[in-house]
């Protein structure tokens, strides 16, 4: 399964907004910093907000999810994650059991369209039967999994 998220397009009003205040806060940089910084504070503000005003593509297959971001590609097993978070703008992937605070640094959290019912439990649906098949496996080989 494919999908494209693209939050600048699908929030125009806020784009505009934020793009405004960008603005305003790099010529304000410009005029009392110099041309030095205000293009260093655009470098960072291009960088930490590029997943806001680019398309991020996300595949998954059945042995993995592909999220294909403006600057790379991220490759991750389904076998690794265990609990499927369901949140405002999307799902978080996560590879522990149970909620932590490490669920943010360790797990994928991934953006997902309006109509996001079929994405949501498509998602669900292949993380449960890998962690279930991970359990049977740690089961029969006497370990067991996080």
């Amino acid at each position: 399964m494919k999908w494209s998220v693209h939050p600048a397009r699908e929030n125009i009003a806020k784009t505009v907004v934020s793009l405004f205040f960008i603005f305003a806060f790099l010529v304000y940089v410009s005029i009392f910093f110099g041309m030095v910084f205000a293009v260093v504070g655009f470098i960072i503000l291009f960088v930490s907000l590029h997943s806001y005003y680019f398309p991020t593509q996300y595949e998954l297959t059945d042995t993995e999810i592909i999220v294909t971001k403006f600057f790379g590609t991220q490759r991750r097993m389904l076998n690794e994650f265990r609990m499927v978070y369901e949140g405002k703008n999307g799902i978080l992937l996560s590879p522990f059991r149970r909620k932590t605070f490490l669920n943010q640094f360790r797990g994928i959290f991934v953006l997902v369209p309006r109509e996001r019912v079929r994405i949501v439990e498509y998602v669900r649906k292949r993380i449960e039967a890998k962690r279930d098949e991970a359990s049977e496996t740690m089961k029969r080989n006497g370990t067991d999994t996080q």
